[in-house]
């Protein structure tokens, strides 16, 4: 007995070594520890009705499989109700879960997110009795299923599908793949190490807690009750704030398609903050968002590769307008901001676009790009400037005497050219421009100079135009500004059957003419018919020539060559009539009250006649007449208006040549300062003078109305060339300590605009906390 009971150990102690070693039996797999471990199978059209069993999907084995087709699916019926929380299987094609209880009612479905991975189900389904497997393509290899009431491995791991910064943000998505939860870490340095930041339930996670300017590493791992998985492969964003954030159009995701009312695709390039990712639009399509409630828009951005147009529209999907970009990459102030605003479209203009960036802001954030001064040209007395538009509200012309400045500023237009009257002759100046919105002002142009001077070339009828150029006066084929710009360094040939023309407003008189060229060449004058007056062939270079006999109604006047071509520098004719209608009033300036809104408007026309006050209830026109004033008269009260409702103004200037063209565009909404009462009128008796400088200080003074009419009748007579450079303001509210009186002291060409907010004595009005010159 004594051995036999040792045999009975040895053999015990060797069975059960065996059966621990790992060598000896196969370790458990994800596939294992549930409740369909060893379990057979039924295959069939329908839950209780098999046609076969099969045992491959639940022997732990994946080199065993059993394909699903033809209508039909897996499933198992337990011997009383159980509770599931996960599910796992392994296949080829896409397959779903499906739970029944004991009369096969439907419980539950559930698709499964990712292959080979254990997955936690939203909430455990309770009372299953039969659980089934179904593919939902057209049909499904499957290697190995199971369902488990509780995870025994953890989730395999997820993939950072989307990440992108703003201004102290980032943003970062992943493949949902059936985990409980995610663990989002964050680095500073490729590789880590790693701090856990958030356990999150969703797919997705802003990170606010970084500082703009630096460079975060992220990685996210997959939980759930049994474990966590490794972690996702790194994704890393710099976090910034640019002159793409701050908008309406932050992290939405954009439609799609050739019809708002049809998208076909979504986009998320566009407004990620990332201006190495794009997409290019062609075909038919655009980008389009829909806002949950509608907005007013005043600026827009957006990079791109080729010209694109911005259209908004409202709820009705009516187009309310459209504006096509005139600069790549820099915000853009629109001519008048859109209201009501349900959709924005981004279109492009020529055959496609590839586009970096795009957004559209409530107001402007950044300073616009900097500008170009693209034509500049001196005469007598007189230096005119041009440059290019780029979306700026306004621009500010500098000017200086010396290379590279000191620059003084001496004035602010809205348009894109400026004519400086206030030069001496026989000096060279140097100019630049700045652009400016709300947000700030850009760098400075490059700087352009020009000697202003009078010349044997100024004074003529062609000072400043813009010729014609082509084979025939009724077809133009160009444009020439170099032959008429008062200098002999610019020159253009002409050629190849091409000749120069300029059509008057109205028929003059020509009695001398004038040119230097280099081939001989000819001038012609032309009636109102185009038929030819007079040909006069110029035998002196660069001399005025005064003709035989001066020529009557000269409609226009036209240079050519006479012989092969002729490099032409300079040309001009004189004699009277001709005068060009006046160039439009600028600086326009509406501002609301109390059933009125006031216009302020800057001219550079010194004999204006009149100038004429146009009105709309829609930016852009039609306009109508209103009034007109004088033409030493740069302001206008209009009275018959209603509160509530926006009115969009221009103003033209008249001469005895004709009428300008429109100004800028100023708009308003006249309201009630206070509650209409007993002795209201539509201008208090006193008043919160506002000035905003270009510096962006802002500046309120409680006044009366007397000194706030008289501060604007000096900036009035400033913008006309009249008066003092600066104005003194009265500070009664900070006149403390053993002084007599306090001004501030403002500059006109500091000024970008200024509000006037009447009210009556005894009106309760916001505090304004007293001016300290040590905060700005």
């Amino acid at each position: 007995m004594k051995k036999t009971s040792n045999l009975v150990i040895v053999l015990s102690v060797f069975l059960s070594l065996a059966f621990f070693n790992p060598s000896v039996v196969k370790a458990a797999s994800q596939y294992t520890g549930g409740l369909l471990d060893g379990e057979t199978v039924q295959i069939g059209a329908s839950v209780g009705q098999s046609s076969s069993v099969a045992t491959q999907l639940t022997d732990d084995d994946p080199s065993t499989s059993v394909v699903l087709a033809n209508g039909n699916l897996a499933w198992y019926t337990f011997a009383s109700p159980v509770e599931i929380s996960a599910v796992i299987a392994r296949y080829s094609s896409p397959v779903a879960v499906e739970f029944y209880d004991a009369n096969n009612s439907l419980l539950q479905r559930y698709e499964l997110l990712s292959s080979d991975g254990v997955q936690t189900l939203p909430a455990p389904v309770q009372n299953v009795s039969t659980v089934a497997l179904k593919y939902t393509g057209t049909n499904s290899r499957v290697y190995e299923w199971n369902v488990f009431a509780a995870p025994l491995t953890a989730p395999l791991p997820t993939t950072i599908t989307w990440i992108q910064g703003g201004d102290q943000v980032a943003k970062l998505e992943w493949t949902a793949n059936g985990a409980e939860s995610y663990n989002v870490k964050r680095a500073t340095s490729p590789g880590g190490p790693y701090a856990t930041i958030a356990n999150v339930k969703g797919t997705s996670y802003s990170d606010n807690t970084v500082t703009n300017g630096t460079a975060y590493y992220y990685v996210v791992s997959a939980v759930n009750q049994a474990g966590e998985s490794s972690s996702s492969p790194e994704k890393s964003i710099k976090v910034e704030a640019t002159k793409y954030t701050g908008g309406l159009l932050d992290w939405v995701t954009l439609q799609l398609g050739k019809s708002i009312s049809s998208p076909t695709g979504t986009v998320r390039e566009l407004t990620d903050n990332n201006i190495s990712t794009s997409k290019v639009i062609g075909n038919g399509d655009f980008v389009w968002h829909t806002f949950t409630s509608p907005v007013e828009i005043s600026a827009v951005i957006a990079r791109y590769s080729s010209p694109v147009a911005v259209e908004f529209y409202d709820a009705n999907n009516n187009l309310l307008q459209r504006y096509e970009l005139l600069s790549n990459d820099g915000v853009q102030t629109l001519p008048a901001p859109v209201q009501d605003v349900s959709t924005v479209a981004l279109k492009y203009t020529g055959t496609n676009s590839r586009v970096y960036e795009w957004n559209v802001f409530a107001a402007p954030l950044t300073a616009p790009l900097p500008t170009t001064i693209t034509w500049i040209q001196g005469g007598d007395q007189v230096a005119k400037l041009e440059w290019t538009a780029n979306g700026a509200e306004s621009y500010n012309v500098k000017r200086a005497t010396s290379p590279g400045g000191p620059y003084a500023t001496i004035a602010n237009v809205k348009g894109t050219s400026y004519s400086d009257n206030a030069v001496t002759n026989g000096t060279t100046y140097y100019y630049v421009v700045s652009a400016v919105n709300q947000a700030g002002e850009s760098s400075n142009s490059p700087e352009k100079s020009i000697k202003v001077e009078a010349t044997k070339y100024t004074g003529g009828l062609l000072d400043w135009v813009t010729l014609q150029l082509g084979k025939s006066i009724s077809s133009p084929t160009g444009t020439v500004r170099e032959l008429t710009d008062n200098n002999a360094s610019t020159s253009k040939v002409i050629g190849n059957g091409d000749f120069v023309w300029h059509t008057f407003a109205s028929p003059v008189e020509v009695s001398a003419v004038i040119a230097r060229y280099s081939g001989k060449v000819t001038v012609e004058f032309y009636d109102a018919n185009n038929n030819l007056l007079q040909k006069y062939e110029l035998s002196s270079i660069d001399e005025i020539e005064t003709l035989p006999t001066p020529v009557q109604d000269v409609s226009t006047v036209a240079l050519k060559y006479a012989g092969a071509n002729s490099r032409v520098y300079e040309w001009n004719v004189f004699g009277k009539g001709g005068e060009l209608p006046p160039e439009a009033p600028f600086n326009l300036t509406a501002t609301a009250g109390n059933k009125n809104v006031v216009l302020h408007w800057s001219s550079s026309v010194n004999a204006a006649t009149s100038f004429n006050i146009k009105r709309a209830t829609v930016s852009g026109g039609p306009y109508t007449i209103i009034g007109s004033v004088t033409g030493n008269t740069y302001s206008y009260t209009d009275s018959n208006v209603m509160n509530g409702t926006t009115y969009y103004y221009v103003v033209t200037a008249v001469t005895a040549a004709g009428v300008s063209g429109d100004s800028n565009e100023a708009f308003a909404t006249p309201k009630a300062v206070n509650p209409p009462g007993p002795g209201d009128g539509q201008e208090g008796e006193r008043a919160l003078l506002r000035l905003i400088l270009l510096n962006g200080i802002d500046r309120e003074y409680d006044l009366s109305m007397t000194e706030v009419n008289d501060f604007i009748n000096w900036y009035e007579e400033r913008a006309n060339g009249v008066g003092t450079a600066m104005y003194g303001i009265n500070k009664y509210n900070n006149n403390k300590g053993p002084f007599v009186n306090r001004k501030d002291y403002v500059f006109y060409d500091k000024i970008i605009t200024f509000e006037v907010n009447s009210y009556n004595s005894g009106t309760s009005i916001p505090e304004t906390p007293p001016y300290d010159p040590g905060a700005h």
